[in-house]
């Protein structure tokens, strides 16, 4: 998650470097690589808390009622997270060159 993280903010500041440079076309692959990066960074970041809250509980570190607690935010935290990547993500068919 920290190397994505870092890989998004890296391909972030090259996309705004490139976009004041006249005549610079590779700005709208560096934009389209930082929107995907940070889909995937959110992702992992998200499956990361739904797997480790239960292995918590299940060692017996967290309390039940606060396990349910925490999983029902982070399924709701997952339903935003999606609705953000689908508008985030580019839609129709991808044109390889």
């Amino acid at each position: 998650m920290v190397l994505t993280a870092l890989c998004c903010l890296c391909t972030g500041l090259i996309a705004i470097l490139l976009s004041n440079m006249p005549g610079e076309s590779r700005a709208e692959a560096a934009r389209r690589i930082t929107r995907r990066l940070s889909v995937f960074g959110s992702g992992a970041s998200i499956v990361a808390g739904l797997s480790g809250i239960p292995y918590r509980w299940l060692v017996g570190e967290v309390s039940f009622d606060t396990f349910i607690a925490v999983e029902i935010g982070l399924a709701v935290l997952f339903a935003v997270w999606a609705a953000a990547a689908v508008g985030r993500l580019p839609v129709g068919r991808v044109r390889w060159r």
